[in-house]
């Protein structure tokens, strides 16, 4: 149906129905190869934005527990402790004064 409103509009404007046709296919088929680079592209940079929303989850949740870490460990000084960096705890009073 297309090929033959293409045929009739080519006749309207003076040009060979075989040289519409040829263009048909090639806009067709840049249609398509378009199509599919916008649905790579999409998928793409979907997952990039994915990735990237973990990885910021995961700083984010790493700063909260190196401040919770470091707060305990200022803690654990206050308090004369030692702290245990194997552990991630106080280990109890610093022992005799010297």
């Amino acid at each position: 149906m297309l090929v033959a409103i293409l045929a009739a509009f080519a006749r309207l404007l003076g040009i060979s129905p075989d040289v519409a046709k040829v263009v048909a296919i090639m806009v067709a088929i840049a249609a398509a190869l378009g199509s599919a680079w916008g649905g790579y592209a999409y998928i793409k940079h979907s997952g990039v934005l994915q990735e990237r929303s973990r990885i910021e989850k995961e700083n984010t949740d790493a700063i909260v527990k190196g401040i919770a870490t470091s707060r305990s460990f200022d803690e654990c000084l206050a308090a004369h402790g030692v702290w245990d960096f194997r552990r991630q705890r106080c280990s109890g009073s610093a022992g005799s004064d010297r």
